[in-house]
C-alpha cells in the first residue's frame, strides 16, 4: 500500500472518529471528555492532512512540516485530557496536564527547527504519542475498579495496542535494520487502532446509558435505596436453611403526615430509608417495598442473629431525631422476622414475616417480633433472644 493511501486511510479515521464524537456529545448532553476528545481527533486529521499535501499548498515545506507536527502532538495530548475525563466522568483543570509535553515539544521545534529531520521529527512524534496514549491506557484501566464496565477493557487494550505500536515506529526509525516492524505497516495497524478506539469510546458511553437505566428502574425516586422490582428480582430462585426475612414499617407514619403535610413525611421516609441502609449487612437484599414498608433478605442466619439485625436497625432509627415546625420528632419502627423451615416456599417466609410484623403492631410498635408457631412472643423463645432485645 502506498503512502498516500496510507496517510488517506490515517486522516480518514481520525474525521470519522470526530464526526461520531460530536454527534454523540451533541445527542448524550455534556458527556465529559466527548468534547476534547472530538476536538482532539479533529487536530489530528488536520495534522493527517498537512502531512500529505506538496508544494501545491500556499505554504512552504517547512512550515506545512511544523504544523502538521504541532498540531498532531497536541492532537496526542487533547486525547489523553479527554481519555481522561472520559474515564473520570468529570472535567478537571487538573487533567490538562499532559499537554504539558506537546506544549514542550512544539516550542522546541520553534526555537530550534530539529522538525526537519524526516526521521527524528517521526520518532519524537511517535514517542510521545506513546507516552500519551500509555498514560491514558493506564488510567482507563485503572478506573475499571470504579466501573466495571466491559467496554473499558476493550478500549484500554486499543489503546495500549496503539502504544506498542506507536514504539514500534520509533524503534523502526531509530533502528530500521534490526526493527521487528517496518513502520509503515505499524503505521498501517494504528489506523485500526484509532478506529478502534473510537469505536469503544461510544461502546462505553452506551454502557453507562444503559446502566444509568438500570439504576433508575432499580431504584426508589424518593429514598435513593433499591425499590421493590430490585428487591425481589435479586431474591435467590430457592431458599435453604439460615435464610430469613425482615420486613419493616414505619411507627405512626400517617400521623406524621397529617400533622405535617407530605413534605416532611417524605423526610421522615428518607432518613429512616438512609438509617436502615447503614445498619443493614453488606451482603443482604434490601429495599423500600412501598409506602413506609421496607424488607431485609439474610441468609446464613438463626434466630438470634436475625433477631439482632432487626434490632439494630430499630435502635439506629430510635437515634434518629427531626424538628417540624418546632417539635421534635422521633421516628421508631416495627420489625417481623422470619426463617425459612423444610417445605416453606419464599411467599411463605414472607408472609411470617408479616405476621410477626402484625404482633409487634399490636405489641406496642417500636419492637421486634419472630415468628412463632407457638404464639408466644419472641423474647420467651430463646435465653439469645431475649439478650438481644435487652442489649
Amino acid at each position: 500500500m502506498d503512502l498516500a493511501t496510507v496517510l488517506l486511510l490515517h486522516k480518514s479515521s481520525f474525521i470519522v472518529g470526530a464526526i461520531c464524537f460530536f454527534y454523540v456529545r451533541w445527542r448524550s448532553g455534556a458527556t465529559p471528555g466527548l468534547g476534547v476528545l472530538a476536538g482532539s481527533f479533529s487536530l489530528l486529521a488536520i495534522a493527517s492532512t498537512l502531512a500529505g499535501l506538496d508544494e501545491s499548498l500556499h505554504m512552504s515545506d517547512d512550515a506545512r512540516t511544523f504544523w502538521s507536527f504541532s498540531l498532531g502532538a497536541n492532537g496526542y495530548g487533547l486525547m489523553a485530557v479527554g481519555l481522561f475525563g472520559l474515564s473520570r466522568r468529570q472535567n478537571s483543570l487538573r487533567d490538562w496536564w499532559p499537554l504539558l509535553l506537546p506544549v514542550v515539544l512544539t516550542l522546541s521545534a520553534v526555537i530550534t527547527p530539529w522538525y526537519l529531520n524526516n526521521g527524528l521529527r517521526a520518532s519524537v512524534f511517535n514517542g510521545s504519542a506513546a507516552v500519551l496514549l500509555a498514560l491514558s491506557g493506564f488510567v482507563i484501566a485503572r478506573d475499571f475498579f470504579h466501573e466495571r464496565l466491559t467496554a473499558r477493557l476493550g478500549l484500554s487494550a486499543s489503546i495500549w495496542v496503539a502504544t506498542s505500536l506507536s514504539v514500534l515506529v520509533v524503534v523502526g526509525f531509530v533502528f530500521p535494520n534490526d526493527a521487528p516492524l517496518p513502520p509503515r505497516y505499524a503505521f498501517f495497524l494504528l489506523i485500526i487502532c484509532h478506529f478502534a478506539v473510537a469505536l469503544f469510546v461510544l461502546v462505553l458511553v452506551q454502557e453507562r446509558a444503559e446502566e444509568k437505566l438500570t439504576r433508575l428502574a432499580n431504584t426508589d425516586m424518593l429514598t435513593g435505596i433499591p425499590n421493590r422490582q430490585h428487591f425481589f428480582n435479586s431474591l435467590p430462585k430457592s431458599l435453604g436453611p439460615g435464610d430469613a426475612f425482615v420486613l419493616i414499617d414505619i411507627d405512626f407514619f400517617k400521623r406524621v403526615n397529617d400533622m405535617y403535610g407530605h413534605d416532611k413525611g417524605d423526610v421522615v421516609l428518607i432518613n429512616v430509608a438512609r438509617t436502615i441502609a447503614q445498619n443493614v449487612p453488606p451482603s443482604c437484599v434490601f429495599g423500600r417495598l412501598g409506602g413506609e414498608e421496607f424488607s431485609l433478605f439474610l441468609r446464613g442466619q438463626t434466630q438470634s442473629s436475625a433477631f439482632a439485625h432487626a434490632e439494630q436497625i430499630r435502635e439506629a432509627v430510635s437515634a434518629v431525631s427531626l424538628v417540624f415546625e418546632g417539635n421534635q420528632v422521633t421516628p421508631s419502627v416495627s420489625a417481623g422476622v422470619a426463617l425459612w423451615e423444610a417445605g416453606l416456599t419464599d411467599q411463605d417466609v414472607q408472609k411470617r414475616a408479616d405476621q410477626a410484623l402484625y404482633i409487634a403492631k399490636n405489641n406496642g410498635r417500636n419492637r421486634v417480633e419472630l415468628f412463632s408457631s407457638t404464639g408466644l412472643p419472641s423474647s420467651f423463645l430463646a435465653p439469645e433472644l431475649a439478650q438481644a432485645r435487652a442489649g
